[in-house]
């Protein structure tokens, strides 16, 4: 049977995967903002429901599925859609915003006899599009269990975090694992090069080192080696990541000094205008500030 359900935000990661609950379920109702994005034209081809408002998405779903990029965008649609929304609905938000975000609007569904599940993926587009994302989810335990089916259309690695918020926790957790190993490998890789090493050569060798990482594999050498930093991935978006993670490590009263030191090369990129590039430019970043300390 077809389950009601809604897209809003279809952006780098939402396009794979609405084209998954779109091709799984049999049915799909789409918003965006900016209604010609390419993106969103080939969802409205292949069978999608292209909603005139994000309102009126949300009205006609059980299950509304939000991809939005940041805290303000999140909060400014569901403050929208919930006077709107099905009693007993479940709204599942994919983005990654503060785990104080996340209870907020938790709070504001359940005034209006919803559901709000904080659910962040990790996988990036290629695993939104191929429907193997991790999805860590916070939230009521009930309407977890409720929305699996769609957790399935979507991802492989499924799991419950505990109460509202904990599911952003979570992904920012892998954030900052993620980001300060992009550090890492990036001045890993400048300090090859000044050394005179072959990269592609050590690029191999580490494959099956302990070295070995997932952000090196994806890094080196697409964007590093050749130089080429064109991503659907920019360097504003870790910049956010890292700004929600100081501020959750704050609350907690833990210190994160290894992970304040590798935003900086972060920081002096988005100096230099490059937000909207690779988040391994900051190697030219670090190439330009190189001094021996």
């Amino acid at each position: 049977m077809e389950l009601r359900i809604s897209y809003i935000g279809i952006g780098e990661m939402g396009v794979g995967m609405a084209r998954n609950i779109l091709g799984k379920n049999g049915s799909l109702v789409i918003w965006n903002r900016t209604r010609d994005k390419p993106h969103v034209k080939s969802l409205a081809e292949e069978g999608a429901v292209l909603a005139e408002t994000p309102e009126d998405a949300a009205a006609q779903s059980e299950f509304i599925c939000v991809n939005l990029t940041a805290d303000a965008a999140v909060n400014a649609v569901v403050s929208r859609i919930a006077p709107h929304v099905k009693p007993g609905s479940i709204l599942l938000d994919f983005s990654t915003i503060s785990p104080e975000t996340a209870k907020s609007l938790y709070d504001m569904m359940l005034r209006h006899d919803a559901h709000y599940l904080d659910c962040p993926v990790s996988g990036g587009s290629s695993g939104a599009s191929a429907g193997t994302l991790t999805i860590m989810v916070g939230g009521g335990e009930a309407a977890f269990e409720k929305a699996g089916p769609i957790f399935g259309m979507c991802g492989v690695n499924i799991q419950y975090m505990g109460p509202s918020g904990m599911g952003q926790k979570a992904k920012l957790i892998n954030q900052l694992l993620t980001w300060v190993n992009q550090a890492t490998v990036c001045e890993a890789m400048l300090l090859a090069e000044k050394s005179g090493i072959n990269t592609r050569s050590l690029y191999k060798a580490l494959l099956t080192s302990w070295g070995r990482s997932w952000m090196l594999e994806r890094s080196v050498e697409k964007y590093i080696i050749p130089r080429d930093f064109d991503s659907p991935s920019g360097v504003e978006l870790m910049v956010k990541d890292f700004n929600l993670i100081i501020g959750m490590a704050e609350r907690a009263g833990c210190g994160i000094p290894i992970a304040k030191a590798a935003k900086r090369p972060y920081d002096a990129a988005m100096e230099r205008g490059l937000a909207k590039k690779d988040p391994s430019v900051i190697i030219e970043v670090m190439a330009e500030t190189n001094t021996p300390q």
